[in-house]
Parts: structure tokens; C-alpha cells; sequence
């Protein structure tokens, strides 16, 4: 057996559900580390992970000139993850890039996720979750998949409240205060992905991995 090769690659993985707005927020995520690091593009990979056989979400972070890695044929946390697995230590050989960000399908418990990639992956020097709460449809999500929304809350490193121009004041001190409840060891950001996301947003984020 051939000895696996340990890369120093920062994982930064993605959850939500559906709709939450995980894209944008990884567009913005990957042009802030363009532009603080002075890094090429190709020194940073995207995963993207859709359930269906057509990527929509994918043509949108191509367009803006980064590599995109397509993931399909089921939810990331069950029969992909060993295919993640492979990808990430594969991605590490041949590209050995500085950051990698996987955006998980809406399904998607991102603790299992790490869990496996911990267990059977040697490329990840760092790793940070990022769970996306969509503040306006928070009630809706938790009274329907009230086990996956509170897992995916608790799993998070950090938690990125988005839609805050979509949600009274009100409603959004509800929702910070809920999820407060459900990780309050988690370091939360209230923001618009529709709007410019501020630098010292995602300089927390990257400072995780520091």
C-alpha cells in the first residue's frame, strides 16, 4: 500500500437548505480570498453537490472564472461522501490548491460530512463549517425538518443569517435568538447575500483556519 501524501489544503464546507442562499455567498466568499491573498483562481476549487442531474448553481460560479468541481447522482452526506472523499485527496495530489469550498446539497447533515472526510481523508489540513439560515423562511424549514434545520445549525462552525433585507428587525432578532439557543458556541453574521457582503465578515470566517 502506497503511503498518502499529506497536503495542506483549507476545507470550507458549506450547509443550509435549500434556497438559503449558499452560492452567492460562496461567490462572495471566493472573490474575498482572490483578492486578499493576491491568489490565482485556480488556487482555489469549488464542489458544488446538486440532487438532480443538471447543475444549475455551478454556471454561476463558472462564470466568474473559478474551478468547478460537479457532484451529482445524490445527497453529499450519504452514497457521495466516499466520492468526496476520493475527490478532496485527488483535487490535493494533482491541484494542491490553498482553499477548497464544497457546497453541500440542502439535505445535507454537514457534521457526517466531516466526520468521514476526517476518518478516510489526509489533504485537509483545516476544516470549518459554514451553515447559510435563510431568515426569511426559517419558521417554515424548522416546523417542517425541525431534526435536519437543528442539526445543521448545531454542526456549524459558523452560522451566516442571510436575507436580513428580506425580514423585519423583529423577525430577525427571533431568528438570531433561535439559533443562538441551538449552537450558541457558533460565531454568527447577519447578512445579505444580495447586497455586498463587508470583508470583515469573511476576515472572521478565514480566521479559523488561521
Amino acid at each position: 500500500m502506497h503511503e498518502r501524501l499529506v497536503f495542506q489544503v483549507n476545507l470550507i464546507l458549506f450547509g443550509g437548505f435549500f434556497g438559503s442562499g449558499k452560492t452567492s455567498l460562496i461567490l462572495s466568499l471566493a472573490h474575498f480570498l482572490v483578492k486578499k491573498e493576491g491568489a490565482k483562481k485556480t488556487e482555489l476549487v469549488i464542489i458544488e453537490n446538486e440532487v438532480g442531474e443538471i447543475g444549475i448553481d455551478n454556471k454561476v460560479i463558472e462564470t466568474s472564472g473559478f474551478t468547478v468541481k460537479e457532484m451529482f447522482a445524490g445527497c453529499i452526506c450519504c452514497q457521495l461522501t466516499a466520492s468526496l472523499t476520493l475527490a478532496l485527496n485527488d483535487i490535493a495530489e494533482k491541484i494542491n490548491p490553498k482553499w477548497v469550498i464544497v457546497e453541500s446539497t440542502g439535505l445535507a447533515y454537514p457534521g457526517k460530512i466531516l466526520n468521514t472526510i476526517g476518518r478516510h481523508s489526509k489533504s485537509i489540513d483545516n476544516a470549518v463549517t459554514i451553515t447559510v439560515v435563510d431568515s426569511q423562511r426559517w419558521e417554515e424549514y424548522y416546523a417542517a425538518t425541525p431534526v435536519l434545520a437543528k442539526t445543521q445549525v448545531t454542526d456549524g462552525d459558523i452560522i451566516i443569517i442571510n436575507k436580513t433585507d428580506l425580514v423585519t428587525e423583529e423577525q430577525l432578532t427571533y431568528v438570531k435568538n433561535r439559533v443562538t439557543e441551538l449552537n450558541p458556541k457558533a460565531q454568527i453574521h447577519k447578512v445579505s447575500a444580495n447586497q455586498n457582503v463587508e470583508d470583515s465578515v469573511w476576515e472572521k470566517v478565514v480566521g479559523i483556519n488561521e
